[in-house]
């Protein structure tokens, strides 16, 4: 990683204005492995079998279209398991979808195999984020986002324009950063940023990437929904990388935070913000994203950067026909980044290259990434930003689907025949705004936000770090 001198320092400018912390808590705190409770053991549970220790390690999900799924405990007797043995990492016991993530060996995959009422039996895979590499300075993602064409100048400034209609700005949305964590003490979170789930006992981000992400969401200069809420979840460490058993455990903590927070005063929705992908699809991780939209939640993916087709791949292959929104990438140019997946399962394409947003190792620093990781969430932040104006966009994921993946505001990607004329995102500013879903008039815009040159907000440090994930 390479640090610039002093002379490239940047501020956290108009913080206060735009971030105003939220003052509701989280139902749960930080954990490294959760509970779920359980219900009674069924009296017709068949006899255990002799659980031996030791194995792979696999998730289990349970047939949710059966009248009443099996409580988690009674399948785990079947093995001669407990949600206290040492071999079961996770339990998930929410209101869409049941299971455990445990190691086991052939016998107890077997069985699991002829039970009716277990849907998946799935080896646990490794998960990677999905940034790229890093280039020059280039704040230029929110101006795009809220205009009709490309956006021209010089990427090395923060000279360029955020135009919203709306001023609460994603308040009262909970925007659930499934990631490696978040640098909640930034001084551009404003107090808006916690941690909520850590698959390990250390909860800080100590890659960057998830709070990177998390900037370009919410915070203040940089995001895009300037008042929403940040919650960590961390399902990935030190390294950008995880299982998938650790991202099906986030998921099933998300779900129970969002169906807890229902009654809250001032709780508009969720949304789960997942930059990261597999090497393959992987069906519990797509049943999970399901579940999780099924409930109510918005979901937001990275379509993955191989420059191949995003459906070969989870949770990106949740998109397009799917439940969730999967995002492509494009550069200044309104061209398809060439590190970007593409084909149908992608559904909108956001800046994903070179882009400056908050970082780790203090409360004033900042870095530029690249990667459909950058582009997931834009996408994230004009959910939250819509969500907050408009109660039925909130209320229907894919009513904001729908709305987000045929508005034509913000034009169509260039350089890639494959994509059909895929749009770009657009916050609904300019064009014809909500009226073709919702019957609505649009809003003329409220307010302007102008990012600043660096020489004109003197606080923040600049890291530029040159790196790649796959």
């Amino acid at each position: 990683m390479r640090i610039l001198s002093l002379s490239t320092f940047i501020a956290v400018w108009a913080a206060a204005a735009l971030a105003a912390p939220s003052n509701r808590s989280l139902s749960n705190s930080t954990t490294s492995r959760p509970t779920s409770a359980v219900g009674p053991t069924a009296s017709s549970t068949p006899a255990s079998l002799g659980h031996q220790s030791g194995g792979l390690e696999y998730v289990v999900l349970f047939n949710s279209s059966t009248p009443e799924p099996p409580q988690v405990e009674e399948v785990l007797s079947r093995l001669g398991l407990s949600s206290n043995h040492s071999d079961v990492r996770y339990t998930f016991n929410n209101s869409a979808f049941r299971g455990f993530a445990a190691n086991m060996n052939p016998h107890c995959i077997n069985a699991l195999s002829n039970m009716t009422d277990v849907s998946i039996v799935e080896e646990a895979v490794h998960v990677t984020s999905r940034s790229e590499i890093s280039r020059s300075d280039s704040p230029w993602g929110l101006q795009r986002i809220s205009s009709q064409s490309a956006v021209s100048g010089n990427p090395g400034t923060m000279s360029f324009t955020y135009s919203y209609n709306d001023p609460k700005l994603g308040s009262g949305v909970d925007i659930y950063v499934v990631d490696t964590g978040i640098n909640t003490e930034h001084a551009a979170f404003g107090g808006r940023a916690r941690m909520g789930f850590s698959f390990e006992q250390d909860p800080s981000d100590q890659d960057g990437h998830g709070t990177h992400v998390s900037g370009t969401a919410a915070s203040a200069v940089f995001g895009v929904a300037s008042q929403a809420n940040l919650i960590g979840v961390k399902v990935l460490g030190a390294n950008g990388t995880g299982l998938s058993s650790d991202t099906i455990a986030g998921m099933d903590w998300v779900i129970q935070q969002h169906d807890a927070n229902q009654n809250d005063q001032g709780f508009v929705g969720s949304i789960m913000s997942m930059s990261w992908g597999l090497s393959g699809v992987t069906p519990s991780v797509n049943q999970a994203v399901a579940a999780a939209v099924q409930a109510g939640i918005h979901v937001s993916v990275a379509a993955g950067n191989d420059g191949k087709d995003a459906c070969n791949y989870s949770p990106s292959s949740a998109g397009g026909s799917g439940p969730a929104i999967t995002v492509g990438s494009i550069g200044m140019s309104d061209d398809v980044s060439s590190f970007s997946n593409t084909g149908s399962c992608v559904d909108v394409f956001a800046p994903g290259e070179d882009i400056l947003s908050t970082w780790i190792g203090g409360d004033n620093v900042v870095n530029i990434l690249s990667g459909t990781s950058m582009a997931t969430p834009h996408v994230t932040g004009v959910m939250a930003y819509l969500m907050a104006s408009n109660s039925t966009l909130a209320a229907s994921p894919a009513a904001l689907k729908q709305y987000l993946t045929s508005s034509s505001m913000g034009g169509a990607v260039k350089g890639d025949d494959a994509n059909g004329g895929k749009l770009i995102l657009n916050n609904g500013v300019t064009g014809a705004g909500l009226s073709d879903i919702l019957g609505t008039t649009s809003v003329p815009a409220l307010s302007r936000r102008s990012a600043m040159p660096y020489h004109a907000i003197p606080h923040i440090k600049h890291h530029v770090s040159i790196s790649r994930r796959s």
